[in-house]
C-alpha cells in the first residue's frame, strides 16, 4: 500500500509542457485532495510563468531543485519521451511517487528498471494514459462480453496533423519534439502508443505476433505507421497512426454478435459534448448510446489521490506498462525484421 504523510497529495511538475497547462494542472486544481505546489524548469522564467498560470506557489530553476523539495509527494513527468527514464528514476530515488507520461520508457528495459526502483522503494509509479480512467472503458468491455462478443477484431486509428497544431512551443513544426529523433519523437511514441494501449485493453489478451511498417518518414522519425497484432485469445488488432493527417482517435470492435465504434476514443474535450458509442447488433440494427463527458485528467488525478490516501488499487499497473513497452518495441523491430514473435 502506498501513502503520503498528509491528507492532501502535494504535486510537483518537472518541465513546462503544454499538457500541464491544459490537462493535468487544471485537474489537480479541481481535486479537493490534491494541490500543485511547484513547477521546475531549466528555464526559470518558464517555471515562474507556468507556476503563476496554474496557481503553484513555488517555481524552481532546475528539476533537481524541485526533486529536493521535501514537501512534494508526487512528481508529474511530462518531459520528452527520451527523458522519461532518467528523470523518473531520479524522482523515485528522491523518494517521490511519479506519474510519468506515456510512453513510460523507450524500451522494455527502461520500464523494467523504473518499475524495479519503484517497487524496491515502496513508491507509486504509474503511466499517464488518462483515457483509461473514464467509465466508458469498463462499459465497452461489458458490452463486448454481454452483447457483441466474442471479440474477433479490433481496429485502432489515431491521426493528428502536427502542421495544423497550435501548441508547437518551438515556434516551428520541424523543431517540434514529436519530430526530433533525439527526444524520442515519432508517430509510435506519440499517437501510436494510444493505439497499442487501446488494442491491448479491449482485446484483453497477450500479444503473440507483431507486424508493422513505416509508411512515411520526416526528420529521421516515422510520421505514419500501420500494422497488426495477433493475440493469444484469437483476437486480431489492426492499427494506423500518423502525425500528418487530421482525424483524431477511433476504435472499432468487431465481435461474433455485433460491433462497436468509439469516436474520440482517447482524447476527449468538453466542447465535444457527451461521448458517443455507435453499436450495431448482429442483424445490422444500430443503437447509439451516450455517456456524459467527464474530464479524463480529473479522473486520473482523483484516482491517484485514492491510491495514495485510501489504498485504492491502481487502474494501470506496472506489468501493464511493461507489456505495452514490449509490444511497442516489437513494432519497432518489425520495421526491419518483418514478423516478430513474442
Amino acid at each position: 500500500m502506498f501513502h503520503v504523510p498528509t491528507e492532501t497529495v502535494r504535486w510537483g511538475v518537472i518541465g513546462s509542457a503544454k499538457i500541464t497547462e491544459v490537462g493535468l494542472g487544471p485537474a489537480i486544481a479541481a481535486d479537493p485532495r490534491s494541490e500543485l505546489i511547484a513547477i521546475g524548469s531549466r528555464r526559470p522564467d518558464a517555471a515562474r510563468a507556468s507556476a503563476d498560470a496554474l496557481g503553484a506557489s513555488r517555481a524552481y530553476g532546475s528539476y533537481e531543485e524541485l526533486l529536493a523539495d521535501p514537501e512534494i509527494d508526487i512528481v508529474y513527468n511530462p518531459l520528452p519521451n527520451s527523458l522519461h527514464h532518467e528523470w523518473t528514476l531520479k524522482a523515485l530515488r528522491a523518494g517521490k511517487h511519479v506519474l510519468c507520461e506515456k510512453p513510460m520508457g523507450m524500451t522494455p528495459d527502461e520500464v523494467r528498471e523504473m518499475s524495479d526502483e519503484a517497487r524496491a522503494r515502496g513508491l507509486f509509479l504509474v503511466e499517464g494514459f488518462m483515457w483509461r480512467y473514464h467509465p466508458r472503458v469498463r462499459h465497452v468491455l461489458d458490452l463486448v462480453r454481454d452483447r457483441i462478443g466474442p471479440l474477433r477484431l479490433v481496429r485502432a486509428t489515431y491521426t493528428f496533423d502536427l502542421g495544423a497544431a497550435t501548441d508547437v512551443r518551438s515556434g516551428t513544426r520541424n523543431a517540434d519534439i514529436r519530430l526530433t529523433p533525439e527526444l524520442g519523437g515519432g508517430a509510435l511514441g506519440d499517437v501510436g502508443s494510444y493505439c497499442v494501449n487501446g488494442m491491448r485493453t479491449y482485446a484483453a489478451g497477450r500479444v503473440t505476433r507483431v507486424t508493422s511498417e513505416r509508411l512515411a518518414m520526416e526528420n529521421g522519425v516515422e510520421t505514419r505507421i500501420s500494422g497488426q497484432l495477433d493475440f493469444d485469445n484469437g483476437v486480431v488488432a489492426q492499427f494506423y497512426a500518423a502525425l500528418d493527417i487530421p482525424g483524431g482517435g477511433v476504435v472499432e470492435l468487431l465481435g461474433a454478435r455485433g460491433r462497436i465504434r468509439i469516436p474520440n476514443a482517447f482524447r476527449t474535450r468538453a466542447e465535444q459534448g457527451d461521448l458517443l458509442l455507435e453499436i450495431w447488433d448482429a442483424d445490422g440494427a444500430r443503437h447509439d448510446e451516450t455517456l456524459p463527458f467527464i474530464d479524463q485528467y480529473e479522473l486520473e488525478v482523483t484516482q491517484i489521490s485514492s491510491v495514495l490516501l485510501d489504498g485504492a488499487e491502481p487502474v494501470i499497473g506496472l506489468d501493464d506498462s511493461l507489456d505495452n513497452a514490449i509490444v511497442m518495441n516489437a513494432i519497432r523491430r518489425s520495421w526491419t525484421e518483418g514478423i516478430v514473435e513474442l
